[in-house]
């Protein structure tokens, strides 16, 4: 089973997206910048999940009996979710809100 990675291990946004402030950084053409960010979020919501499964799984059939891992695996799918869903609704927001311009 994988260990439980404490967010503070995570990369920052600004070094996952290339957004820093970087002096003589160039910004990319735009070749899937932002994709690749939603899908490294979706990715790593599906591994929270799968994480979390596992060590139900792993409980109910006897393989352990640490019952605070598995709490906390779940927690943390949980709230990787919830995270993903709310960045979801802002980005649909924002796509209506544009939608709603007049130019």
């Amino acid at each position: 089973m994988n260990p439980i990675v404490p967010a503070s291990s995570l990369p920052s946004l600004d070094s996952i997206s290339g957004l820093g402030n970087n002096k003589g950084a160039t910004r990319s053409s735009g070749e899937g910048g932002f994709a690749k960010l939603v899908d490294s979020f979706v990715q790593q919501t599906n591994e929270n999940q799968m994480i979390s499964d596992q060590a139900i799984d792993d409980l109910i059939q006897g393989k352990t009996d640490n019952v605070h891992q598995v709490v906390l695996a779940v927690a943390n799918a949980e709230m990787s979710f919830q995270l993903f869903m709310e960045i979801r609704n802002k980005l649909i927001d924002s796509y209506n809100d544009l939608m709603r311009m007049q130019f």
